[in-house]
């Protein structure tokens, strides 16, 4: 009675084992993908995180160099109506062709003094409101390169640095 029991007990311990063997791969799949997972969103949370904070950077630079472009306008604008109200003076250092030898002296003394044209005037401030606005675009840009890229590049190689070590 024992020689047809052997092949049933055998068979099933072999069915057991396969199925174990089964379920003990699947379950290893499993384990590794989800490592897999958590590794690419600690990757995603850190990559988060740095764009936060170029964000951050990237606001708090647009602010600093909208306020100071305000400010700049803000002056530019009010030498503007100074010099319309005649509380200063808008200067200009010209000189002006030799005159020549024979020609009968062009000088009054009750003349006053030459000032620039009112046309001359308006261009001279619209020139000085674009370079500022020329200046602040380059500050920020320059500020934007060394705060922002140059930092991503610099935490990128340190990364790197840390990844080799291990």
């Amino acid at each position: 009675m024992m020689r047809w029991q052997f092949p049933i007990v055998a068979g099933l311990i072999v069915s057991v084992l396969g199925v174990t063997l089964y379920y003990r791969t699947l379950y290893y799949d499993a384990e590794k993908a989800r490592k897999i997972a958590v590794s690419d969103r600690e990757k995603q949370q850190v990559a988060f995180e740095q764009l936060s904070h170029q964000m951050q950077t990237i606001s708090a630079l647009d602010t600093q160099h909208t306020k100071a472009l305000e400010h700049d306008k803000k002056l530019i604008t009010q030498l503007e109506r100074d010099v319309a109200t005649s509380r200063r003076r808008l200067q200009v250092n010209a000189t002006c062709p030799a005159m020549p030898t024979g020609s009968p002296a062009s000088s009054l003394d009750d003349a006053t003094r030459s000032r620039p044209t009112d046309a001359a005037q308006r261009n001279y401030f619209t020139l000085r409101r674009r370079i500022e606005i020329a200046e602040e675009q380059i500050n920020g840009l320059q500020d934007y390169v060394q705060h922002v890229c140059l930092a991503a590049i610099s935490k990128d190689l340190k990364r790197n640095k840390l990844n080799e070590r291990k």
